[in-house]
């Protein structure tokens, strides 16, 4: 297995550091620091793609030109739905396979609150993640923060749930201290998503409040969830889903999941760019 990761900044780094204790040594670094990318070449099996969002575009386009390829790129993929779907196609026409590391759809914690509020009704959940860096120039933290709680919201509650069925929406957003987002249904359900790359502190923890008044937290730091009866269950001896995420990429025959999430939350994020201006 023939491996290429483009970029060796900080995601590109423990991609890298993840594939190295999984037993893969046989990796090529690209990298702008390294004056590399003219060594971009189709004589790679796998394709990692850790750089800044506003490169994805034309890096997936040249891979395109390569025939089949598995490619992994950084979330979020790219801003536009036109684009996403115009690199989907390329991509398919040489029978490339794309897949964007949503690794919370690997997490057992967000396994186990799927089947946990399958049949509850929700009054409010409230997703935060805040942390000291390490701050994109290129995007906001909507989309390189927020983007995630909108995969675990997805994964959560189905592909169409956020697809402007809300009945009031409100941002708020700085370039300092990053952004908040909340929406309401008509069925009474709110969510909020607060994410910063400035923050004294990193916050990972969400709260989901039922109908009846019950609350779940989700501590993503600790790794634990705490359920509405106050038992604390422990997720920290599961394989990391990053881990399980790189062997879904080796081994899977099928990212069609993965593809619907990626243009839903990319469809919902270029909705509310254009209609919010985030």
């Amino acid at each position: 297995m023939k491996i290429c990761i483009i970029g060796n900044g900080y995601w590109g780094k423990i991609i890298e550091k993840n594939l190295y204790n999984l037993g893969y040594s046989e990796i090529k670094i690209i990298d702008k620091v390294l004056n590399n990318y003219h060594e971009l070449t189709d004589e790679f099996d796998y394709y990692f793609i850790a750089t800044p969002f506003s490169t994805h575009k034309s890096i997936l386009n040249d891979l395109s030109n390569f025939s089949e390829k598995r490619i992994w790129s950084e979330k979020p993929l790219v801003e536009s739905l036109d684009s996403a779907k115009t690199i989907y196609a390329q991509l398919e026409e040489n029978g490339n396979m794309l897949f964007v590391d949503w690794t919370y759809t690997f997490n057992p914690c967000i396994f186990y609150l799927r089947d946990e509020l399958s049949d509850k009704k929700i009054k409010q959940i409230v997703l935060n993640r805040t942390n000291s860096g390490p701050i994109r120039e290129d995007t906001s933290s909507i989309f390189d923060l927020s983007s995630h709680d909108l995969s675990i919201i997805y994964f959560i509650f189905g592909n169409d749930i956020l697809d402007f069925s809300w009945n009031e929406f409100s941002l708020s957003k700085n370039k300092n201290t990053g952004s908040n987002l909340s929406w309401a249904y008509s069925n009474g359900m709110q969510i909020i998503i607060n994410s910063s790359w400035e923050h004294d502190a990193k916050n990972r923890v969400s709260f989901i409040v039922t109908k009846d008044n019950g609350i779940i937290i989700f501590d993503d730091e600790k790794k634990i969830i705490i359920d509405e009866a106050g038992r604390q269950l422990d997720f920290s001896r599961h394989e990391s889903p990053l881990n399980s995420a790189i062997k879904f990429f080796f081994e899977s025959e099928n990212f069609e999941n993965n593809k619907k999430l990626t243009l839903a939350i990319t469809k919902t994020l270029d909705n509310a760019r254009h209609k919010y201006e985030i």
